[in-house]
């Protein structure tokens, strides 16, 4: 009996090896995966929530976003084509002013100015005042025809 004792005693040591190496390899791979638990802990604790929402209720926020921003863009583009006409028209103001200007700078002295003829003062500061009255009447003429 002592021998059949040790025998089966041998076999549940052999058994209990064989149960330890199975534990110990099991280890070593839960070791490995749990290794990057931390890591992962964090990961975890970021809650990203997502709501699922109907098509028809995105298209009607859609449209009434749509609603809201278009008269603002409108009025936008509105000030934008106001404040470019007015300074085409201010370029086009300031084009006939340089020719104005130009013109003047190159006109020859006429032969009855009277600067040029003796003639008395007073007579001399009317025609002056009439010369720029003209002036201003041939510019405000050339500002109309643009």
């Amino acid at each position: 009996m002592n021998s059949s004792y040790n025998y089966s005693l041998q076999g549940c040591v052999s058994s209990l090896h064989a149960s330890v190496d199975l534990l110990g390899s099991s280890i070593a791979s839960l070791s490995s995966g749990v290794d990057d638990l931390p890591r992962m802990k964090t990961v975890l604790k970021a809650q990203r929530v997502f709501e699922v929402v109907p098509e028809s209720e995105v298209n009607s926020i859609k449209t009434s976003l749509a609603g809201e921003v278009e008269p603002q863009i409108i009025e936008l583009l509105r000030r934008a084509e106001a404040a470019i006409s007015k300074l085409e028209r201010r370029q086009k103001n300031l084009i006939a002013k340089a020719e104005l200007q130009e013109v003047r700078l190159h006109r020859q002295p006429r032969a009855q100015d009277p600067e040029n003829s003796v003639v008395d003062s007073e007579n001399a500061r009317k025609w002056r005042t009439l010369q720029q009255k003209r002036e201003r009447l041939e510019y405000s003429l050339s500002r109309l025809n643009l």
